[in-house]
């Protein structure tokens, strides 16, 4: 590791990469109804999932394409870190709530947000992810023994006070001015809810991120970063920016088409030069995957550097677009990661990136 950066020092998403966490299937189980989950079943007949474990082929698969992409990180000489074995299958029991079972570290994005030197682990909405954070720990204290920034935002309560129980969006597109998700009760943010653009980060109040959630970090990080809260339009229950505003490199963002910009946010981007390229949908339909993922997972990619872009072997067609924008795209299989939540982004968490914090849109300054 050269000295001139931390052990954790990441402010973008595309910084030439040196350190990753990818994540692990193993011990993940399936999530039962939660008031959380409750947008993506507006039938109420359909509220009856108990919870339940993966079967073993599938986790196996999974894991298998997980481990195929931390060979391609370890060949473009990138040291690669797992979170460590948790049976997620267990009983979860606070003062607050009671479920059957958790989640997986499939998907260390959501989990951690690393600004600069600090890692933040993230106070999210769901019950089946409230431990999820366990996970991680080990690496998370290694790297604070190295000298690395610790912070964990206040744990929430996840009580009944949290949720909208009766949220849905059937019939009309999401809006969380009018129409929240959670409420403000306590302050909630999934970490892959925040896309960062150096000293600019950005958000979208959504299935599991409040504007309290936003306050807090905001509060935290100070004056030398700016956080915006950015309106897409959505016809689907929203999570996470990553397959809505996706960086590549400085002066180039991917836009989702479906999802048009409500507010002023892409002019902000066209004002400092940005080039706004519309993304191509996954070449599978929304059908084949769990209710979390996108049929836009196509633009979860990850940005090794400016240059290098990991891309789903089958995604032909941003595959291209990528190709045509000059990057150098590196392919891997990973539909069977899907079912677990998410695409390459949302199953890796960069820790430490060659870079310094800079602001990409001047006007601002």
């Amino acid at each position: 590791m050269s000295n001139k950066y931390p052990i954790v020092n990441s402010f973008n998403e595309w910084d030439s990469l040196e350190e990753v966490i990818v994540g692990s299937v193993v011990g993940a189980a399936k999530m039962a109804f939660e008031s959380s989950i409750s947008a993506y079943f507006p039938d109420k007949s359909t509220r009856n999932l108990k919870g339940s474990r993966f079967d073993e082929e599938e986790i196996q698969k999974a894991e298998n394409q997980l481990n195929q992409l931390a060979k391609i990180l370890e060949k473009e000489n990138i040291i690669v870190k797992r979170p460590a074995k948790h049976d997620f299958y267990k009983k979860i029991k606070t003062p607050n709530f009671e479920i059957p079972c958790g989640n997986s570290t499939a998907c260390p994005r959501d989990v951690l947000l690393v600004i600069g030197n600090t890692i933040i682990e993230a106070p999210m909405a769901q019950r089946a992810r409230f431990f999820e954070y366990l996970g991680y720990r080990p690496l998370i204290k290694e790297y604070f023994k190295k000298g690395a920034f610790w912070m964990t935002a206040p744990k929430p309560s996840m009580s009944d006070e949290l949720y909208n129980s009766e949220y849905s969006i059937v019939n009309k597109p999401f809006d969380a001015d009018t129409h929240p998700s959670l409420t403000e009760y306590e302050p909630c943010f999934d970490a892959a809810s925040f896309v960062r653009f150096g000293k600019d980060i950005f958000y979208q109040p959504d299935l599991v991120t409040n504007d309290f959630g936003a306050e807090w970090l905001s509060r935290y990080l100070g004056s030398d970063y700016r956080i915006h809260r950015v309106r897409f339009a959505d016809n689907h229950p929203p999570q996470h920016l990553d397959t809505t505003l996706v960086p590549i490199r400085p002066g180039l963002v991917l836009a989702n088409p479906e999802r048009p910009c409500i507010d002023n946010t892409l002019d902000l981007f066209e004002k400092n030069k940005w080039k706004i390229v519309k993304a191509p949908p996954s070449i599978r339909g929304v059908e084949q995957h769990s209710p979390e993922v996108s049929n836009w997972i196509s633009m979860n990619v990850f940005c090794i550097d400016e240059e290098r872009v990991i891309v789903e072997e089958e995604e032909e067609p941003m595959i291209k677009l990528l190709e045509s924008l000059d990057c150098k795209v590196i392919t891997c299989p990973f539909g069977d990661v899907y079912k677990f939540g998410g695409g390459f982004h949302c199953c890796t968490s960069d820790i430490r990136r060659k870079g310094r914090l800079k602001s990409y849109f001047p006007s601002l300054d």
